[in-house]
């Protein structure tokens, strides 16, 4: 059976080296972002009213698709003020 396991010639792929890479700036934001939307959800779900886990559920699919597709909204506004 054929190993799978990385070999000298994975070298050019991040992933094979064992280190971890350092997010950009806006990379952080978005994370940033989705987490307060995240809690900021839970929070008035928990103290308004049930209806605002919804945004805590757009959230969280939001961050699921762009896991797929790469399309993530907010960085495309942070571009427009860089």
């Amino acid at each position: 059976m054929p190993s799978t396991a990385p070999t000298s010639t994975d070298a050019s792929d991040p992933s094979a080296s064992g280190v971890c890479r350092v997010p950009s700036t806006e990379e952080k934001l978005v994370r940033v972002l989705a987490g307060t939307v995240s809690l900021t959800g839970l929070g008035l779900g928990f103290f308004v009213g049930p209806w605002w886990y919804l945004l805590t559920v757009f959230a969280g699919l939001n961050v699921i698709q762009s896991a797929f597709t790469g399309f993530c909204p907010p960085e495309i506004v942070y571009r427009w003020f860089n």
